[in-house]
């Protein structure tokens, strides 16, 4: 999978990339190419293409970090309840972790209740920011991750509000966020190519 840039108002200082465009459902004059990465997405959020997924991104991690890669911790933002958060994260972050030589993150960030899924739906912009408060329910283990640092991985970003959070929250403990890598950025205009 080739990678495209990300822009995160606020995070310049980090290199962000994703490897596909997601176009919401409610686009509907798209190509087939973008017909077959939205069903990437879909079948990253139901687990069933995390072997594949863990690869590109083991593969892009070694390529940036190299050797260092064994001081690197890998964390992915969390899903908006434990059982999501369990289903999306904890294998998929085991396969990254073991093809690439990261340090996994997973087990020292947990999800405390549910919070309402930002992604999914077309909502304003209030109701998308009171969600993205609600980051709260995430616990992280702030000892773990002082002076780490920090890779995070989310499959797909839209505006960056959960990515600015998360790493908002990881340094205040201490953590030296630099990257970003995303399976998907949203798109809403598709070029014929």
């Amino acid at each position: 999978m080739n990678t495209v840039n990300v822009y995160i108002k606020g995070q310049e200082d980090k290199e962000l990339i994703s490897f596909l465009r997601y176009f919401p459902s409610r686009i509907k004059n798209i190509g087939m190419d973008a017909v077959f990465d939205r069903q990437i997405v879909y079948d990253y959020k139901d687990g069933r293409n995390h072997l594949e997924v863990a690869k590109c991104v083991a593969k892009f991690l070694v390529k940036k970090f190299g050797r260092k890669i064994c001081n690197v911790v890998f964390s992915c933002i969390p899903a908006s309840s434990p059982e999501r958060n369990e289903m999306r994260n904890r294998h998929f972050s085991e396969l990254v972790c073991r093809f690439s030589g990261a340090i996994d993150g997973f087990s020292h960030v947990s999800v405390i209740g549910e919070r309402t899924a930002v992604h999914g739906t077309k909502i304003k912009k209030e109701e998308r920011s009171k969600r993205i408060n609600e980051q709260n329910n995430i616990k992280i283990d702030a000892d773990f991750f002082k002076n780490k640092e920090v890779c995070i991985w989310d499959d797909v970003v839209t505006t960056g509000a959960s990515f600015n959070a998360y790493v908002s929250q990881l340094e205040q403990a201490g953590a030296h966020v630099t990257n970003g890598i995303f399976l998907a950025k949203t798109s809403y205009k598709y070029v014929l190519k």
